[in-house]
Formats: C-alpha cells, sequence, structure tokens
C-alpha cells in the first residue's frame, strides 16, 4: 500500500508541476512603441528584466552576426545576450573596418576585404554604436543585454516577449533617436499569468 501511495504523490507532483510549467510558458506581455504623434517605431529595442535579475542562459533565435552590405551595417541594430560572440562578415566588395567608442565596448577591428569575418565578444550589458573608418555613413548598433526577454519592434512598433515569470519587472525601451539618459525609457510593470499589452510613447529626435 506504501508502494502504490508513493507512486500516486510522484505522480501528483508530476501533475502540478508540469501544470506550473505550462502556466509560466503560457505568459506573455505584448508591447508597442510609438513616439509623441502615435507612430510606430520600428527597430526599438524592449527588455524586460524581472525583479531579482536573471541568472540563467540567455539563446536567442537569430544569429550573433552583423554584416556589412552595401556600405551599411545589417541589421542595423543587434541585440545580442552578455557575453556573446559577434561576427562582422563583409559582403561587400570593398574593404571595411569596424569600431566603437562606446563604453561598454571600445574596440578597433583594422580594414578586411570581402568575404573574410572578424568577430568581437561583447562582456558588457549595455549600448554598442558602431561605425566604419573608411566609410563615415555607416552606423550600426548592438544593444547587449542580460534578460532573455528582449527583442525589436517590428514595422509597426510591436513586439511579443513570452515565458517570463510572474511577478514585477523593469520593462526597458531602447532606441538610438530616444531623447532621454543612455538613450532608454524604463518603467516598473508587473506580470501576470495570460496575455498582457503595454503601450509606451518615446520622444525620438
Amino acid at each position: 500500500m506504501l508502494f502504490f501511495r508513493s507512486i500516486l504523490a510522484f505522480c501528483l507532483i508530476g501533475v502540478f508541476t508540469g501544470y506550473a510549467l505550462a502556466a509560466s510558458s503560457s505568459t506573455s506581455l505584448r508591447v508597442q512603441v510609438t513616439d509623441e504623434r502615435g507612430v510606430p517605431v520600428r527597430d526599438a529595442v524592449v527588455e524586460l528584466m524581472p525583479d531579482g535579475g536573471w541568472s540563467g542562459s540567455i539563446q536567442f533565435p537569430w544569429r550573433m552576426a552583423m554584416a556589412q552590405r552595401n556600405q551599411q551595417f545589417t541589421p542595423g541594430t543587434l541585440v545580442v545576450a552578455k557575453g556573446s560572440t559577434v561576427a562582422f562578415p563583409n559582403l561587400d566588395h570593398v574593404r571595411h573596418s569596424v569600431y566603437s567608442f562606446s563604453k561598454p565596448a571600445r574596440f578597433e577591428i583594422d580594414l578586411y576585404g570581402r568575404d573574410q569575418t572578424r568577430s568581437y565578444k561583447f562582456a558588457v550589458a549595455g549600448s554598442v554604436k558602431l561605425g566604419c573608418n573608411i566609410h563615415d555613413n555607416m552606423r550600426g548598433y548592438i544593444r547587449v543585454t542580460e534578460t532573455p526577454f528582449a527583442g525589436k519592434t517590428d514595422r509597426n512598433g510591436y513586439i511579443t516577449l513570452r515565458s517570463m515569470p510572474a511577478g514585477n519587472a523593469k520593462l526597458t525601451v531602447w532606441h538610438p533617436r530616444l531623447r532621454a539618459p543612455r538613450n532608454e525609457k524604463s518603467s516598473s510593470v508587473r506580470i501576470s499569468t495570460g496575455d498582457q499589452s503595454r503601450k509606451v510613447k518615446v520622444r525620438l529626435r
């Protein structure tokens, strides 16, 4: 009898654990970022950091790479986890360099040619502005984050963050033209099980 009770208890624990995981995975927050006129802001980085921070692993579904194509950095803004190594493949017929004077990552990669790749490890969280010594018009941005709940808004200003833990959190919006210290705006939010939505209005330069 004791054996069967133990089996039943084990099964019940599994059921409730599975339910808790399912409840957590069903949590989502849909954020829309707009300017003061209500126009959607594309490629704004949205981050949600739970109270107490995040100590787990961080993996994003996109490649940790920023190419140089048609004398532009592509994508123009890339979100990466702290500690990530980013590749910089040159897809142009001309040579490029990569440099940054930003506090989180000050570095310079010398000139290299077509179909060559260089890389750099981003060990400090924050915003990194990139340039090319040869082509002054080239600008790129890397947002180094410490939370897995992050990404960029689409052309309609939307992004959906999923599977966050319930509780209090800080929501941060960053954009290179945002009028605020460090080009970011933060607010407190309360995350609960289920689908939620929030609109963030920002001032742009």
